[in-house]
């Protein structure tokens, strides 16, 4: 029973140490989104400047072509990193799931394994 209960501490642990992960993970993934938007909106930014500097005119089509590109990419750029990140939170919620089940499951294989010994032990009293 005892080597039960240190499985099922150990796997609680890691349970414990997952689900702070994904919990990391997915404010990480909060603060990486909101620091590439303002990234991409200094980006946008810096395209206009250069432009009205250069006298362009701001109702371009290529001057909106131009933009509308660079935000296209930037968004991408954004939302695969983001998606990244939130997948790695998910993956250590489910690996933290599957933890605490280990750890359930290995201490009621404890108890069966106790009980037997038990049952072994009395039934060699008959004898």
């Amino acid at each position: 029973m005892l080597s039960a209960e240190g499985t099922a501490t150990a796997d609680e642990y890691q349970a414990a140490k997952l689900e702070n992960a994904a919990k990391y993970g997915e404010l990480k993934a909060v603060q990486t989104g909101g620091q590439m938007a303002r990234s991409l909106n200094n980006t946008l930014g810096n395209i206009e400047a250069v432009r009205a500097a250069a006298h362009a005119d701001p109702n371009s089509p290529t001057g909106a072509a131009i933009l509308d590109d660079q935000e296209g990419i930037g968004t991408e750029q954004r939302l695969t990193t983001v998606n990244s990140i939130l997948a790695q939170a998910n993956q250590d919620k489910s690996d933290a799931a599957y933890y605490k089940s280990a750890a359930d499951h290995a201490l009621f294989a404890g108890e069966i394994s106790a009980a037997a010994g038990i049952a072994k032990g009395i039934a060699g009293l008959g004898h």
